[in-house]
Protein backbone atom coordinates (compact mmCIF):
# COMPACT_ATOMS: atom_id res chain seq x y z
CA UNK A 1 0.00 0.00 0.00
CA UNK A 2 1.33 3.48 -1.14
CA UNK A 3 0.55 6.63 0.48
CA UNK A 4 0.28 10.15 -0.86
CA UNK A 5 1.53 13.29 0.84
CA UNK A 6 -0.99 15.71 -0.48
CA UNK A 7 1.33 19.66 -0.35
CA UNK A 8 3.79 18.08 1.44
CA UNK A 9 6.41 18.46 -1.35
CA UNK A 10 6.36 21.88 -1.51
CA UNK A 11 6.28 22.39 2.63
CA UNK A 12 9.20 20.21 2.68
CA UNK A 13 11.49 21.74 -0.23
CA UNK A 14 11.29 25.22 1.37
CA UNK A 15 11.67 23.82 4.86
CA UNK A 16 14.97 22.11 3.64
CA UNK A 17 16.25 25.14 1.37
CA UNK A 18 16.04 27.38 5.03
CA UNK A 19 17.89 24.85 6.86
CA UNK A 20 20.45 24.21 4.54
CA UNK A 21 20.84 28.03 4.14
CA UNK A 22 21.33 28.20 8.13
CA UNK A 23 23.91 25.46 8.15
CA UNK A 24 21.09 23.07 10.22
CA UNK A 25 20.15 19.44 10.16
CA UNK A 26 16.31 19.81 9.32
CA UNK A 27 13.95 19.50 12.70
CA UNK A 28 10.63 19.22 11.81
CA UNK A 29 9.38 17.44 14.89
CA UNK A 30 10.30 20.45 17.45
CA UNK A 31 9.37 22.59 15.09
CA UNK A 32 5.66 20.95 15.19
CA UNK A 33 5.55 20.27 18.60
CA UNK A 34 5.87 23.81 19.59
CA UNK A 35 2.74 24.82 17.57
CA UNK A 36 -0.60 24.48 18.39
CA UNK A 37 -2.41 22.44 15.42
CA UNK A 38 -5.38 20.09 16.38
CA UNK A 39 -6.42 16.95 15.23
CA UNK A 40 -9.39 15.72 16.58
CA UNK A 41 -10.02 11.80 16.83
CA UNK A 42 -14.10 10.90 17.02
CA UNK A 43 -15.77 8.29 17.55
CA UNK A 44 -13.00 6.55 19.13
CA UNK A 45 -13.05 3.63 22.25
CA UNK A 46 -10.62 4.92 24.72
CA UNK A 47 -8.25 2.43 26.65
CA UNK A 48 -6.64 5.22 28.87
CA UNK A 49 -3.78 3.25 30.54
CA UNK A 50 -5.37 2.63 33.85
CA UNK A 51 -9.00 1.65 33.59
CA UNK A 52 -10.22 -2.14 33.07
CA UNK A 53 -12.93 -1.24 30.31
CA UNK A 54 -12.90 1.40 26.99
CA UNK A 55 -14.76 4.43 27.39
CA UNK A 56 -16.88 3.98 23.86
CA UNK A 57 -17.30 6.68 21.75
CA UNK A 58 -15.71 9.42 22.82
CA UNK A 59 -13.79 12.17 21.11
CA UNK A 60 -10.06 13.39 21.76
CA UNK A 61 -8.76 16.65 21.04
CA UNK A 62 -4.69 16.86 20.54
CA UNK A 63 -3.40 20.12 20.69
CA UNK A 64 0.24 20.12 19.33
CA UNK A 65 2.28 18.02 21.32
CA UNK A 66 -0.56 16.95 24.01
CA UNK A 67 -3.95 15.51 24.53
CA UNK A 68 -5.90 18.79 25.33
CA UNK A 69 -9.60 17.62 25.67
CA UNK A 70 -11.55 14.20 25.79
CA UNK A 71 -15.12 14.28 26.14
CA UNK A 72 -18.59 13.58 23.43
CA UNK A 73 -19.53 16.29 20.70
CA UNK A 74 -15.86 17.85 21.02
CA UNK A 75 -14.86 20.01 17.86
CA UNK A 76 -11.58 21.55 16.21
CA UNK A 77 -10.77 24.87 15.38
CA UNK A 78 -11.26 25.61 11.37
CA UNK A 79 -8.95 23.63 9.60
CA UNK A 80 -8.05 21.51 11.56
CA UNK A 81 -7.77 17.37 10.58
CA UNK A 82 -10.06 15.22 11.80
CA UNK A 83 -10.13 11.61 12.09
CA UNK A 84 -12.66 9.29 12.01
CA UNK A 85 -12.05 6.43 14.65
CA UNK A 86 -14.95 4.72 13.35
CA UNK A 87 -15.19 2.66 16.77
CA UNK A 88 -11.47 1.61 16.89
CA UNK A 89 -9.50 1.80 19.90
CA UNK A 90 -7.67 4.93 20.75
CA UNK A 91 -4.76 4.05 23.37
CA UNK A 92 -1.54 4.89 24.91
CA UNK A 93 1.61 4.46 22.72
CA UNK A 94 3.64 1.26 24.12
CA UNK A 95 6.55 1.90 26.00
CA UNK A 96 9.52 -0.51 26.35
CA UNK A 97 10.89 -0.10 29.92
CA UNK A 98 13.99 -2.63 28.81
CA UNK A 99 15.89 -2.43 25.10
CA UNK A 100 19.33 -2.67 23.61
CA UNK A 101 18.60 -0.22 20.59
CA UNK A 102 22.38 0.01 20.21
CA UNK A 103 23.47 -3.75 20.76
CA UNK A 104 21.50 -4.82 17.59
CA UNK A 105 23.46 -8.07 16.59
CA UNK A 106 24.30 -10.71 18.24
CA UNK A 107 26.99 -11.00 21.01
CA UNK A 108 29.50 -12.34 18.82
CA UNK A 109 28.97 -10.20 15.81
CA UNK A 110 29.23 -6.83 17.89
CA UNK A 111 32.22 -7.82 19.80
CA UNK A 112 33.96 -9.24 16.33
CA UNK A 113 32.85 -7.40 13.45
CA UNK A 114 31.00 -4.53 13.89
CA UNK A 115 32.14 -0.64 14.94
CA UNK A 116 30.39 2.70 16.04
CA UNK A 117 29.47 3.38 12.53
CA UNK A 118 27.55 -0.21 11.65
CA UNK A 119 25.77 -0.17 15.41
CA UNK A 120 24.80 3.31 14.40
CA UNK A 121 22.93 2.48 11.29
CA UNK A 122 21.44 -0.06 12.28
CA UNK A 123 19.79 1.41 15.48
CA UNK A 124 17.87 4.14 13.07
CA UNK A 125 15.81 0.75 11.44
CA UNK A 126 15.57 -0.39 15.24
CA UNK A 127 14.26 2.83 16.23
CA UNK A 128 11.57 2.91 12.79
CA UNK A 129 10.56 -0.84 13.16
CA UNK A 130 9.81 -0.34 17.13
CA UNK A 131 7.03 3.48 16.10
CA UNK A 132 5.99 1.57 13.47
CA UNK A 133 4.59 -1.33 15.75
CA UNK A 134 3.24 1.09 17.98
CA UNK A 135 5.94 1.87 20.70
CA UNK A 136 6.10 5.67 21.39
CA UNK A 137 8.43 5.23 23.65
CA UNK A 138 11.90 3.06 24.92
CA UNK A 139 14.14 3.05 27.69
CA UNK A 140 17.96 1.43 26.27
CA UNK A 141 19.67 -0.14 28.87
CA UNK A 142 23.08 -0.10 27.76
CA UNK A 143 24.90 1.57 24.75
CA UNK A 144 26.20 4.91 23.03
CA UNK A 145 22.88 6.03 22.23
CA UNK A 146 23.08 9.93 23.23
CA UNK A 147 23.47 11.28 19.78
CA UNK A 148 20.57 8.56 18.59
CA UNK A 149 18.08 10.39 20.82
CA UNK A 150 18.94 13.88 20.16
CA UNK A 151 18.72 13.21 16.42
CA UNK A 152 15.23 11.66 17.28
CA UNK A 153 14.26 14.61 19.35
CA UNK A 154 15.26 16.56 16.62
CA UNK A 155 13.54 14.94 13.91
CA UNK A 156 16.70 13.87 11.90
CA UNK A 157 16.08 10.25 12.81
CA UNK A 158 11.88 8.77 12.75
CA UNK A 159 11.49 6.74 15.68
CA UNK A 160 10.30 6.35 19.72
CA UNK A 161 11.39 8.75 22.55
CA UNK A 162 14.30 7.82 23.96
CA UNK A 163 15.77 7.14 27.40
CA UNK A 164 19.42 6.42 27.31
CA UNK A 165 21.29 4.60 29.72
CA UNK A 166 24.81 5.06 28.13
CA UNK A 167 27.14 2.37 28.78
CA UNK A 168 25.95 -0.20 32.04
CA UNK A 169 28.32 -0.24 34.35
CA UNK A 170 30.13 -3.80 35.54
CA UNK A 171 32.92 -4.99 37.66
CA UNK A 172 35.71 -6.85 36.27
CA UNK A 173 34.49 -10.58 36.04
CA UNK A 174 30.96 -8.72 36.23
CA UNK A 175 27.79 -9.34 33.44
CA UNK A 176 29.37 -6.36 31.25
CA UNK A 177 32.61 -7.70 31.31
CA UNK A 178 32.50 -9.30 27.34
CA UNK A 179 36.88 -10.06 27.21
CA UNK A 180 37.22 -13.20 25.35
CA UNK A 181 39.71 -15.75 27.57
CA UNK A 182 42.48 -14.96 24.90
CA UNK A 183 42.27 -11.55 25.72
CA UNK A 184 45.24 -10.22 28.46
CA UNK A 185 43.70 -10.46 31.46
CA UNK A 186 45.91 -12.54 33.49
CA UNK A 187 47.23 -9.84 35.94
CA UNK A 188 45.39 -6.85 36.89
CA UNK A 189 48.41 -4.81 35.60
CA UNK A 190 47.87 -5.99 32.30
CA UNK A 191 47.28 -2.40 31.07
CA UNK A 192 45.14 -1.47 27.93
CA UNK A 193 42.83 -4.08 26.74
CA UNK A 194 39.38 -2.74 26.01
CA UNK A 195 36.40 -5.85 24.64
CA UNK A 196 34.48 -3.82 21.86
CA UNK A 197 31.68 -4.03 23.55
CA UNK A 198 33.62 -1.18 26.49
CA UNK A 199 35.98 0.48 23.33
CA UNK A 200 32.45 1.08 21.69
CA UNK A 201 30.44 2.81 25.01
CA UNK A 202 28.14 -0.35 24.94
CA UNK A 203 29.30 -1.16 28.49
CA UNK A 204 32.42 0.20 31.34
CA UNK A 205 34.09 -1.76 33.74
CA UNK A 206 34.95 -0.08 36.51
CA UNK A 207 36.22 -1.60 39.97
CA UNK A 208 35.85 0.80 43.80
CA UNK A 209 34.78 3.75 44.69
CA UNK A 210 36.48 6.37 42.90
CA UNK A 211 36.26 4.32 39.26
CA UNK A 212 32.85 3.58 39.68
CA UNK A 213 31.82 7.20 40.63
CA UNK A 214 33.78 8.64 37.13
CA UNK A 215 31.96 5.83 35.27
CA UNK A 216 28.68 7.42 36.52
CA UNK A 217 29.39 10.73 35.95
CA UNK A 218 30.53 10.36 33.01
CA UNK A 219 27.48 8.73 31.94
CA UNK A 220 25.45 11.88 33.42
CA UNK A 221 27.37 14.17 31.69
CA UNK A 222 26.52 12.25 28.28
CA UNK A 223 22.84 12.14 28.84
CA UNK A 224 21.88 9.77 30.01
CA UNK A 225 18.61 9.76 31.91
CA UNK A 226 19.65 6.80 34.49
CA UNK A 227 22.14 4.57 35.48
CA UNK A 228 22.31 0.73 35.09
CA UNK A 229 24.33 -1.38 36.64
CA UNK A 230 25.41 -4.78 36.64
CA UNK A 231 24.16 -5.95 39.88
CA UNK A 232 25.27 -10.12 39.37
CA UNK A 233 25.34 -12.70 36.71
CA UNK A 234 23.70 -13.61 33.85
CA UNK A 235 22.42 -16.51 31.05
CA UNK A 236 23.93 -14.70 28.33
CA UNK A 237 27.55 -14.21 29.65
CA UNK A 238 30.19 -16.75 29.90
CA UNK A 239 32.01 -16.02 32.36
CA UNK A 240 29.81 -14.38 35.61
CA UNK A 241 27.39 -17.62 36.51
CA UNK A 242 24.41 -16.53 37.04
CA UNK A 243 23.91 -16.89 40.88
CA UNK A 244 27.05 -14.13 41.90
CA UNK A 245 26.56 -11.12 43.41
CA UNK A 246 28.20 -8.39 42.06
CA UNK A 247 29.65 -4.86 43.33
CA UNK A 248 30.24 -4.08 47.24
CA UNK A 249 27.57 -2.24 48.87
CA UNK A 250 30.20 0.76 48.93
CA UNK A 251 30.63 0.65 45.32
CA UNK A 252 26.78 0.61 44.92
CA UNK A 253 25.82 2.92 47.39
CA UNK A 254 28.25 5.38 45.95
CA UNK A 255 26.72 5.18 42.22
CA UNK A 256 23.28 5.91 43.80
CA UNK A 257 24.43 9.02 45.76
CA UNK A 258 26.00 10.12 42.00
CA UNK A 259 22.70 9.24 40.58
CA UNK A 260 20.52 11.12 42.81
CA UNK A 261 22.84 13.90 43.21
CA UNK A 262 21.67 14.42 39.45
CA UNK A 263 17.98 13.89 40.64
CA UNK A 264 17.30 10.64 38.91
CA UNK A 265 17.83 6.76 40.05
CA UNK A 266 19.65 3.63 39.10
CA UNK A 267 18.48 0.40 37.50
CA UNK A 268 20.32 -3.06 38.03
CA UNK A 269 20.47 -6.06 36.35
CA UNK A 270 19.97 -8.84 38.99
CA UNK A 271 19.17 -12.29 39.68
CA UNK A 272 19.37 -13.61 43.15
CA UNK A 273 18.42 -12.11 46.11
CA UNK A 274 21.17 -12.04 48.14
CA UNK A 275 22.30 -9.66 45.44
CA UNK A 276 18.93 -7.90 45.41
CA UNK A 277 18.67 -6.69 49.23
CA UNK A 278 22.30 -5.47 48.77
CA UNK A 279 21.19 -3.68 46.10
CA UNK A 280 17.83 -2.57 47.62
CA UNK A 281 19.96 -1.27 51.11
CA UNK A 282 21.74 1.02 48.65
CA UNK A 283 18.04 2.86 47.32
CA UNK A 284 18.21 0.96 43.29
CA UNK A 285 14.79 1.27 41.99
CA UNK A 286 14.32 -0.80 39.24
CA UNK A 287 15.18 -4.41 38.78
CA UNK A 288 16.09 -5.93 35.14
CA UNK A 289 15.18 -10.10 35.49
CA UNK A 290 14.94 -10.42 38.86
CA UNK A 291 13.52 -14.29 38.57
CA UNK A 292 14.99 -15.92 42.04
CA UNK A 293 13.93 -13.28 44.03
CA UNK A 294 11.20 -14.90 46.85
CA UNK A 295 8.12 -12.88 47.78
CA UNK A 296 9.88 -11.38 51.27
CA UNK A 297 12.04 -9.13 48.46
CA UNK A 298 9.34 -8.72 45.99
CA UNK A 299 7.65 -7.28 49.42
CA UNK A 300 10.53 -5.25 49.89
CA UNK A 301 10.81 -3.93 46.84
CA UNK A 302 6.89 -2.91 46.46
CA UNK A 303 7.56 -0.74 49.99
CA UNK A 304 10.45 0.93 48.47
CA UNK A 305 8.42 2.24 45.62
CA UNK A 306 10.77 0.14 43.29
CA UNK A 307 9.75 -1.37 40.17
CA UNK A 308 10.62 -5.08 38.99
CA UNK A 309 11.37 -4.84 34.62
CA UNK A 310 11.92 -8.99 33.85
CA UNK A 311 11.88 -10.33 29.91
CA UNK A 312 9.16 -13.09 30.61
CA UNK A 313 10.32 -15.05 27.85
CA UNK A 314 13.11 -15.87 30.16
CA UNK A 315 10.64 -18.74 32.11
CA UNK A 316 8.76 -19.26 28.43
CA UNK A 317 9.42 -23.16 27.32
CA UNK A 318 9.85 -21.72 24.50
CA UNK A 319 13.69 -20.02 25.35
CA UNK A 320 14.56 -23.63 24.86
CA UNK A 321 13.87 -23.68 21.05
CA UNK A 322 16.09 -20.33 19.94
CA UNK A 323 18.87 -22.01 17.55
CA UNK A 324 21.35 -19.67 19.72
CA UNK A 325 21.37 -21.75 23.29
CA UNK A 326 23.74 -23.31 23.92
CA UNK A 327 23.21 -26.96 24.60
CA UNK A 328 24.95 -26.68 28.30
CA UNK A 329 22.11 -23.78 29.18
CA UNK A 330 19.26 -25.97 28.02
CA UNK A 331 19.32 -27.59 31.67
CA UNK A 332 19.26 -24.02 33.18
CA UNK A 333 16.21 -23.36 31.27
CA UNK A 334 13.87 -26.05 32.22
CA UNK A 335 15.64 -25.58 36.01
CA UNK A 336 13.92 -21.83 35.65
CA UNK A 337 10.63 -23.13 34.04
CA UNK A 338 10.10 -25.60 36.87
CA UNK A 339 10.88 -23.14 40.37
CA UNK A 340 9.66 -20.11 39.08
CA UNK A 341 7.15 -20.87 36.80
CA UNK A 342 4.83 -18.73 39.26
CA UNK A 343 7.12 -16.09 39.35
CA UNK A 344 4.64 -13.24 37.76
CA UNK A 345 2.02 -14.11 39.61
CA UNK A 346 3.60 -13.82 42.88
CA UNK A 347 4.70 -10.21 41.69
CA UNK A 348 1.03 -9.07 41.40
CA UNK A 349 0.39 -10.76 44.72
CA UNK A 350 2.68 -8.97 46.74
CA UNK A 351 1.83 -5.15 44.71
CA UNK A 352 5.06 -5.12 43.00
CA UNK A 353 4.96 -2.84 39.98
CA UNK A 354 5.93 -4.21 36.84
CA UNK A 355 6.98 -2.59 33.42
CA UNK A 356 7.30 -4.12 30.27
CA UNK A 357 10.69 -5.50 28.76
CA UNK A 358 11.50 -7.10 25.65
CA UNK A 359 15.51 -7.08 26.47
CA UNK A 360 16.26 -9.59 23.21
CA UNK A 361 19.75 -8.06 21.81
CA UNK A 362 20.34 -9.52 18.62
CA UNK A 363 19.16 -9.40 14.75
CA UNK A 364 16.29 -7.35 13.60
CA UNK A 365 13.82 -10.12 12.97
CA UNK A 366 14.91 -12.23 15.83
CA UNK A 367 14.31 -9.03 18.18
CA UNK A 368 11.42 -8.33 16.90
CA UNK A 369 9.92 -11.77 16.61
CA UNK A 370 10.99 -12.04 20.77
CA UNK A 371 8.89 -8.71 21.50
CA UNK A 372 5.61 -9.65 19.89
CA UNK A 373 5.86 -12.98 21.71
CA UNK A 374 6.87 -11.02 24.85
CA UNK A 375 3.70 -8.84 24.58
CA UNK A 376 1.37 -12.75 24.16
CA UNK A 377 3.28 -14.56 26.91
CA UNK A 378 3.10 -12.08 29.49
CA UNK A 379 -0.97 -12.62 29.15
CA UNK A 380 0.05 -16.14 30.33
CA UNK A 381 2.21 -15.33 33.21
CA UNK A 382 0.22 -12.27 34.56
CA UNK A 383 -2.67 -13.68 33.86
CA UNK A 384 -4.47 -10.82 32.29
CA UNK A 385 -4.92 -8.66 29.12
CA UNK A 386 -4.89 -5.42 31.26
CA UNK A 387 -2.15 -6.25 33.46
CA UNK A 388 0.13 -6.55 30.74
CA UNK A 389 -1.57 -3.49 29.35
CA UNK A 390 -0.55 -1.06 31.90
CA UNK A 391 2.98 -2.82 32.14
CA UNK A 392 3.01 -1.29 28.79
CA UNK A 393 1.77 2.14 29.37
CA UNK A 394 1.01 3.71 32.71
CA UNK A 395 3.37 2.05 35.20
CA UNK A 396 6.31 2.18 32.37
CA UNK A 397 5.57 6.06 32.29
CA UNK A 398 5.58 6.18 35.96
CA UNK A 399 8.95 4.39 36.13
CA UNK A 400 10.42 6.64 33.47
CA UNK A 401 9.46 9.58 35.08
CA UNK A 402 11.61 8.77 38.17
CA UNK A 403 14.14 10.39 36.10
CA UNK A 404 13.57 13.94 37.58
CA UNK A 405 15.01 16.90 36.03
CA UNK A 406 17.22 14.84 33.76
CA UNK A 407 13.45 13.67 32.02
CA UNK A 408 13.92 14.97 28.54
CA UNK A 409 9.65 14.96 28.10
CA UNK A 410 8.44 16.98 31.01
CA UNK A 411 5.44 18.61 29.27
CA UNK A 412 2.99 15.66 30.35
CA UNK A 413 2.93 12.17 31.70
CA UNK A 414 4.00 8.85 29.26
CA UNK A 415 1.96 6.26 28.66
CA UNK A 416 -1.74 7.65 29.41
CA UNK A 417 -4.87 8.98 27.94
CA UNK A 418 -5.85 12.27 29.54
CA UNK A 419 -5.93 15.60 29.31
CA UNK A 420 -2.35 17.18 30.04
CA UNK A 421 -0.90 13.85 28.82
CA UNK A 422 1.67 13.81 26.07
CA UNK A 423 -0.39 12.80 22.34
CA UNK A 424 1.51 9.38 22.12
CA UNK A 425 -0.96 7.36 20.53
CA UNK A 426 -1.78 4.44 18.78
CA UNK A 427 -5.21 3.72 16.61
CA UNK A 428 -6.41 0.28 17.19
CA UNK A 429 -9.13 -2.36 15.08
CA UNK A 430 -10.21 -4.35 18.11
CA UNK A 431 -10.13 -4.62 21.82
CA UNK A 432 -6.92 -5.61 23.16
CA UNK A 433 -8.68 -6.32 26.98
CA UNK A 434 -10.24 -9.40 25.50
CA UNK A 435 -7.74 -9.57 22.24
CA UNK A 436 -3.90 -9.19 22.49
CA UNK A 437 -3.30 -9.54 19.11
CA UNK A 438 -4.57 -6.26 17.91
CA UNK A 439 -1.34 -4.91 19.27
CA UNK A 440 1.02 -7.55 17.78
CA UNK A 441 1.19 -10.63 20.49
CA UNK A 442 1.74 -13.76 18.77
CA UNK A 443 2.29 -17.39 20.55
CA UNK A 444 4.60 -17.63 17.78
CA UNK A 445 8.60 -16.69 18.36
CA UNK A 446 11.10 -18.96 16.40
CA UNK A 447 7.96 -20.02 13.74
CA UNK A 448 6.90 -16.32 13.12
CA UNK A 449 7.61 -14.65 9.86
CA UNK A 450 11.29 -14.24 8.74
CA UNK A 451 10.79 -10.84 7.98
CA UNK A 452 9.23 -7.34 9.41
CA UNK A 453 5.97 -6.95 8.22
CA UNK A 454 3.95 -4.25 9.89
CA UNK A 455 1.16 -5.17 12.75
CA UNK A 456 -1.95 -5.32 10.31
CA UNK A 457 -4.79 -3.90 13.30
CA UNK A 458 -2.42 -1.12 13.79
CA UNK A 459 -3.98 1.98 11.87
CA UNK A 460 -2.26 5.02 13.19
CA UNK A 461 0.59 5.82 15.41
CA UNK A 462 1.37 9.07 16.43
CA UNK A 463 4.05 10.53 18.37
CA UNK A 464 3.58 14.06 20.19
CA UNK A 465 0.62 14.88 18.16
CA UNK A 466 2.73 13.93 14.82
CA UNK A 467 1.49 10.92 13.15
CA UNK A 468 4.01 8.19 11.74
CA UNK A 469 1.49 5.50 10.21
CA UNK A 470 -1.23 6.37 9.09
CA UNK A 471 -3.65 3.65 7.43
CA UNK A 472 -6.95 5.42 7.68
CA UNK A 473 -6.81 8.79 5.96
CA UNK A 474 -3.13 8.37 4.40
CA UNK A 475 -2.09 11.65 5.81
CA UNK A 476 1.27 11.91 7.76
CA UNK A 477 2.54 14.64 9.47
CA UNK A 478 5.86 16.16 8.32
CA UNK A 479 7.64 15.51 11.21
CA UNK A 480 7.15 11.68 9.63
CA UNK A 481 9.53 12.41 6.92
CA UNK A 482 12.82 13.27 6.59
CA UNK A 483 13.21 14.64 2.61
CA UNK A 484 10.69 15.50 -0.23
CA UNK A 485 8.45 13.17 -1.41
CA UNK A 486 9.08 9.69 0.63
CA UNK A 487 6.46 6.70 -0.19
CA UNK A 488 5.55 4.45 2.41
CA UNK A 489 5.30 0.61 1.98
CA UNK A 490 2.92 -1.80 3.85
CA UNK A 491 6.21 -3.91 4.72
CA UNK A 492 8.59 -1.38 6.01
CA UNK A 493 12.44 -1.60 6.61
CA UNK A 494 12.49 1.65 5.62
CA UNK A 495 11.25 4.81 4.58
CA UNK A 496 12.32 5.30 0.83
CA UNK A 497 12.83 8.20 -1.15
CA UNK A 498 10.39 8.14 -4.63
CA UNK A 499 12.08 7.86 -7.87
Amino acid sequence: MRMRFKGQVKKCLTGLAVTVAVGLLPGVALAQESGSEQILFKNVNVFDGTTDKLSNGMDVLVTGKLISKIGKGLSAEAGSTVIDGNGRTLMPGLIDGHAHVMINQNFNVVESNMDLTDVSYNATIVMKRFLMDGFTTVRDMGGPAFGLAKALDDGRVVGPRLYPSGAFISQTSGHGDFRDRADPGFSINDAGDLSNFERMGMGMVADGVPEVLKATRLNLRNGATQIKIMGGGGGSSRFDPIDTTQYSEEEICAIVEAAKDWGTYVAAHTFNERAINRLLDCDVKTFEHGFFMTEKVMKRIAKNGGYVVPQMWGLSPDLAKNPLMPADKLPMVAKLQEEYGDFGMNLLKNNVKVVFASDYVGAFADAERARRYEIWWRTQAFGSNFEVLKQLTSTAGEMLAMSGPRNPYKSGPLGLVKEGAYADLILVDGNPLEDITVIGGTDKWWTAEPEYKVIPSIHLVMKGGNIYRNEITGELSEAAISFPEMKYEGIISDYIPAN
